[in-house]
């Protein structure tokens, strides 16, 4: 393997390790909503792009072409996941919530027979049905039903974890289509402003003093996570093939996982080592099989800004 391959391979690895990171840090936020906490991460994250941008002399070719409503559309879908994994992550814990956040390629698998016309394989039905028994497992229905009936925090989370998979299935499915006009960084630049705009009025939830107490944090989520992430990973890209750089990612949750439970004492169950190994399966077959579709594409890998 040549150098710039293995130096583009290790980026890959260190962006997904860095965005295992922002479930944790999350925690660390006191007294803010979550969409006040995306805002500003995202705000600084931006700021800190843009800057890179700069100094690269990229910043120039990042322009509005076509198809904007989709990129609107991209920001609007970037909020929710974003929002709703904060939110998962509040009512249970950072290991459940990044590994319904990684049930995505479920998503994914049943939406693009939908909006991209591709047909279904034994491979795309093992995966859902790994995807699925992997939800299944790390739920724990159990866990929702306790002596005095429905726990309420734990069912919102879950709702809340379901829903971020979702979103980000859709923001995959989005991106796909706006691949050929925009490349990873300017999907990323050009939807942080939509998504800014839509979480405008979270900033009135987050006093000033709340806001600096939470400063170190905040601009650790967005220098690092939302900026520094990107970059190395979306650089990494140019070297890595698709099917790769798909397995490379799957460090996230894995990275996330093993840190919640050293940082934070989150506890991880059998249950819970179990579906992430078939959540994770999932996502590998899910891998393959993109990489079967567009081995005669340019490489690209679609992902969301500043979340694992």
């Amino acid at each position: 393997m040549e150098p710039q391959h293995i130096k583009a391979n290790i980026q890959i690895i260190a962006a997904s390790v860095i965005y295992g990171f922002s479930g944790i840090f999350f925690m660390y936020v006191k007294n803010m909503a979550a969409g006040a906490v995306v805002f500003y991460q995202l705000l600084f994250g931006l700021f800190a792009l843009a800057g890179y941008l700069v100094v690269t002399g990229k910043l120039s070719g990042i322009r509005l072409r076509g198809k904007r409503k989709t990129l609107i559309l991209l920001g609007i879908l970037n909020a929710g996941a974003m929002v709703s994994y904060y939110m998962a992550v509040s009512f249970i814990n950072v290991s459940i919530s990044v590994l319904l956040l990684y049930t995505a390629p479920f998503y994914v698998l049943l939406l693009a027979p939908v909006f991209l016309k591709e047909k279904h394989n034994k491979k795309s039905l093992v995966a859902l049905i790994l995807s699925f028994a992997g939800v299944v497992m790390v739920i724990d229905p159990k866990n929702l039903v306790s002596v005095s009936g429905i726990e309420p925090a734990y069912l919102s989370g879950v709702l809340m974890g379901l829903f971020s998979g979702l979103f980000y299935a859709c923001v995959t499915i989005t991106s796909r289509y706006l691949r050929n006009e925009y490349s990873g960084l300017e999907q990323l630049f050009i939807s942080t402003f939509v998504t800014l705009l839509l979480l405008l009025p979270f900033v009135k939830q987050a006093p000033v003093t709340t806001l600096v107490e939470n400063l170190p944090v905040l601009l650790f989520l967005g220098v690092t996570i939302t900026s520094l992430g990107s970059i190395l990973y979306f650089t990494g890209l140019l070297y890595v093939k698709a099917q790769n750089a798909s397995v490379l990612s799957l460090l996230e949750p894995v990275s996330a996982i093993f840190f919640a439970y050293l940082l934070l004492k989150d506890p991880v169950s059998i249950e819970t080592l179990i579906g992430c190994v078939l959540i994770l399966s999932s996502s590998f077959l899910a891998s393959l099989e993109e990489e079967s579709k567009t081995e005669n594409e340019p490489v690209f890998k679609e992902k969301l800004p500043a979340v694992p």
